[in-house]
């Protein structure tokens, strides 16, 4: 049937209803219309609440492909993230739609499951599409990626790092400070044999500084992991699980366990359990994310706060504001949270000169 067309309750065909139907149903002017469809936020509640009901009634929607050649925009943001399979990234995707809905525009969304190529790919097609604007995850990219931004002249920001990189300004966490004032903590509790899982795929800054933050404080302290103490693995709770049994058959004595996720602790803490280790009197073990489930398990994990929401709208709003011209910061760093929790503890057993040392030196 043609989009131009539409039948009334008889069958018949009848012309799409237009803006002027629907201001003179809500009793509104088609200016108004325009601004609840467009600028809601600007709108009285009243009259975007008279506006809706009357979209309702006349099932009316706009139509995209003339706003476009009209504007020169489509009004479309894309997103490329690694995974909707971790909630972390689910949440920020959810804020970043919500907030983009509220100001007229669609969002298309892309996973590149941690691999630049595909991402490089993704972007390519969001760009064929006509996209207004485009969201990334970190800082790690194929060098074409930034060549195609180039060409392409949208607004692109990149989320979950705090530092503008290539050219791509940032929104986002200090992920080498969080794991540093982490690792920080357990030191202070009296730990001085660690280990690490990490899930550090090439694509993937933010576990890389999160791992790096956890070593520059522990060499501070006179610490230095071996490689057979950090355990690189893919970021599930069965790669957790069997990370923590290698972790712990090649260093029986390790009494803490820094995670880079929390999907990789949990799974580490299922794993100690099922071999004989009490968490936390005999393992402490930290996440980093504060995914839901992080708060529920037994013991509750300590970890680390991603503002994933907060991320997303931030993320909306620069297109948003870049897309209008505005000018715009670079880098925002939000602040994370140190949620201490019951899966850590002071070792059952430390030496009162093991415990000044560990706490000698501290990051800044």
């Amino acid at each position: 049937m043609d989009k131009k067309a539409a039948k009334d309750p008889r069958g018949r065909l009848s012309a799409r209803v237009k803006i002027e139907d629907v201001a003179r149903q809500a009793g509104v002017s088609p200016a108004t219309v325009s601004r609840v469809l467009n600028h809601p936020q600007i709108v009285r509640p009243e009259l975007r609440e008279k506006v809706a009901r009357a979209i309702a009634t006349l099932s009316y929607t706009r139509d995209s492909a003339a706003r476009a050649l009209k504007s020169g925009r489509m009004r479309t943001i894309g997103a490329i993230v690694p995974t909707l399979g971790l909630s972390i990234f689910a949440e920020g995707v959810e804020a970043l739609q919500n907030r983009l809905s509220e100001n007229g525009y669609t969002l298309f969304i892309a996973n590149s499951q941690y691999d630049q190529r595909r991402e490089l790919q993704e972007m390519q097609s969001l760009i064929e599409r006509g996209i207004d604007g485009i969201v990334l995850v970190g800082a790690s990219h194929a060098p074409e990626l930034r060549a195609l931004i180039e060409q392409a002249r949208v607004p692109v920001i990149t989320t979950y790092v705090s530092k503008a990189q290539g050219g791509i300004p940032a929104i986002g966490i200090d992920n080498q400070r969080a794991t540093r004032e982490l690792t920080q903590y357990l030191l202070d509790l009296g730990h001085f044999r660690f280990g690490a899982i990490a899930n550090v795929p090439p694509a993937n800054d933010r576990s890389r500084a999160r791992l790096d933050g956890i070593q520059k404080t522990l060499a501070q302290a006179g610490i230095s992991l071996q490689p057979s103490q950090i355990i690189r693995t893919d970021y599930s709770l069965a790669q957790g699980r069997s990370a923590l049994r290698q972790l712990m058959n090649d260093h029986p004595d390790t009494t803490a366990v820094i995670c880079t996720t929390d999907m990789l602790a949990i799974g580490a803490m299922a794993e100690a359990r099922k071999i004989g280790l009490i968490v936390p009197q005999q393992l402490s073990i930290t996440g980093f994310d504060d995914v839901e489930l992080s708060a529920q398990v037994d013991p509750p994990l300590t970890t680390v706060g991603v503002p994933a929401a907060e991320i997303g709208r931030g993320a909306a709003d620069y297109l948003i504001n870049a897309i209008e011209g505005l000018p715009m910061p670079k880098s925002v760093q939000l602040p994370f949270r140190l949620i201490m929790r019951a899966s850590t503890a002071t070792p059952r057993s430390t030496p009162a000169s093991a415990r000044r040392k560990s706490t000698k030196a501290r990051p800044k």
